[in-house]
């Protein structure tokens, strides 16, 4: 190959490259549904969305299944090196309690622990996304 081709060649290779959309793994964004399990509480399906810049990371939480639950939110989220935490705010009858969450990403799934010190409690759970 020709210098010149060769050069052509790898400017267009960087350039392919660069407008392809960032993998999965290296973000959290999107609908997550996380199904917690415990037994105190059974199984649950939650969905959250999470909004990414950089390694911070934001979003909502879907509680209303649990109706004792008047309002949730995430706060102090990060995800880096593959690991995602973030604590959860909840309120439930009128008291505030958080909640520390942190999962291992593995593209489109993850493996974690929700930590409730006010119960006393951890719980595992599992989780896929459901829409980017």
């Amino acid at each position: 190959m020709l210098p010149n081709a060769r050069s052509l060649a790898f400017a267009l290779a960087f350039i392919a490259a660069a407008s392809v959309p960032a993998s999965a793994q290296d973000s959290v964004a999107g609908k997550w549904l996380i199904t917690l399990s415990s037994p105190e509480m059974g199984e649950m399906a939650i969905e959250y969305q999470f909004e990414q810049n950089g390694t911070e990371v934001t979003g909502s939480v879907d509680l209303s299944a649990i109706p004792e639950v008047e309002a949730a939110q995430i706060e102090e989220g990060l995800y880096e090196d593959q690991i995602l935490s973030f604590l959860m705010h909840v309120s439930a009858q009128g008291q505030w309690m958080t909640v520390e969450v942190e999962a291992d990403v593995d593209g489109d799934e993850m493996v974690g622990e929700v930590y409730m010190a006010e119960m006393g409690m951890a719980a595992p759970f599992t989780g896929k996304r459901i829409d980017n």
